[in-house]
């Protein structure tokens, strides 16, 4: 078992007759920080282990100013055993860490007074003070290491390390074969092939509701202010189909099928695809999957520049009233989406095939020789698509009523 370090180098620098002074007023202050953290409901378990815990600290802290390096090779037993016993009585490591914290602020105070009646040198004082957050940090690891040991395979310790494995296989710094397959292990997690990202947008904050029946080997945290999904083998039967209980409470973007070592970019492009479904761009009532909006990917990802290009493709629609411009436009995008058929575009847009036609002619009037160019009319059809997204949402959401 690797134990965690403490660096030594802020102890050694502190005068070790603050160790004295400190050893001299633990008690002291003890009573008197029990009586600014405490309120006067406090039990007696809580008084005690309150007092015993501004003791410990301020003992140990003592002991490594006098001797940094055998002095925490003799504390990290006690740690690790105190991790795992916390572990067994079913503690919560958010607790001891709020325990933990409660103390430091109780040491500081008392170092803070020593400092003051030693009237130490600023450079001093700043040692003080990094020592104090090494020496917490250093605690706070140790017990963790002790915890997980004693809980090795207990829920809570293989939920927090399914998480972090989870965290790391989503940021842009890849992880090595050899640190992947580390954490996989402890996090009892089989590697596999190909993997999708999932990312949730809750529908109601005060009614979104966490799923527990997800496909098997799914990493999942439900922290995250979108919480995010890394499903397995996502090309399998039926495998995503098993995320449709979420879209009850939540809108559910897919990332593209990638292997394991490119699974950021997964979560990459599903954050991208739920930015567009957020904003009505894509409709939001099924599994929306990335794979199914590649065109629209692209096109939001160059808005700019086809904003810029707008000015020169749609030149002609400027001849027209603003009215008759946004009828003119809606006519043009769903005669290029359905192959200029103007049956279609009439069922589309809800008039009569007849005036589309008619709107045909006006558009061919208007752009010429542009409308038999494939190239041209690609660039026009993803031009217009970025600009009308938003008027498609509100047309969907009137229709719904």
């Amino acid at each position: 078992m690797t134990h965690p370090q403490l660096d030594v180098r802020p102890f050694e620098a502190i005068p070790s007759e603050l160790a004295r002074q400190l050893r001299a007023d633990i008690d002291r202050a003890a009573d008197e920080i029990l009586q600014e953290l405490l309120t006067a409901a406090a039990s007696d378990d809580e008084v005690e282990e309150t007092r015993a815990a501004i003791v410990t600290g301020l003992v140990h802290f003592s002991d490594l100013i006098e001797d940094p390096r055998g002095g925490w090779a003799t504390l990290v037993p006690v740690f690790l055993d105190l991790g795992r016993r916390l572990a067994r009585e079913g503690r919560s490591l958010e607790e001891v860490h709020r325990s933990l914290r409660r103390s430091a602020r109780a040491t500081w105070r008392t170092l803070s007074v020593a400092v003051e009646q030693l009237d130490l040198d600023t450079k001093t004082i700043g040692f003080v003070a990094e020592a104090q957050f090494t020496y917490m940090d250093a605690v706070a690891a140790t017990i963790t290491v002790g915890y997980d040991a004693e809980g090795e395979g207990s829920p809570d310790a293989l939920h927090r390390r399914r998480i972090a494995l989870l965290t790391a296989l989503l940021t842009d710094q890849p992880m090595t074969a050899e640190a992947l397959a580390e954490q996989a292990g402890k996090a009892r997690w089989p590697v596999p092939g190909m993997v999708s990202a999932v990312v949730l947008a809750t529908r109601d904050p005060a009614k979104a509701r966490a799923v527990r029946l997800l496909p098997d080997g799914t990493l999942v945290d439900w922290e995250k202010a979108q919480p995010c999904l890394l499903v397995p083998d996502p090309e399998g039967p039926g495998r995503q189909r098993l995320l449709e209980p979420l879209l009850r409470d939540w809108i559910v973007t897919i990332g593209p099928a990638v292997p394991v070592a490119r699974a950021a970019e997964s979560y990459h492009w599903a954050r991208e695809l739920m930015s567009l479904a957020e904003r009505g761009v894509v409709g939001d009532d099924d599994l929306i999957r990335c794979a199914e909006h590649v065109p629209t990917l692209v096109m939001f990802g160059a808005k700019g520049l086809l904003d810029t290009m707008a000015v020169t493709r749609l030149a002609p629609l400027s001849s027209a009233s603003p009215a008759q411009r946004e009828r003119l436009s809606e006519t043009l995008l769903s005669l290029l989406e359905n192959n200029f058929n103007a049956v279609e575009v009439g069922r589309q847009l809800h008039v009569h095939a007849q005036t589309v036609r008619y709107r045909i002619r006006q558009l061919e009037a208007m752009f010429g020789s542009d409308l038999q160019d494939p190239r041209l009319c690609l660039e026009i059809e993803m031009i217009l698509r970025t600009r009308l997204s938003a008027r498609r949402k509100v047309v969907r959401e009137l229709e719904a009523v």
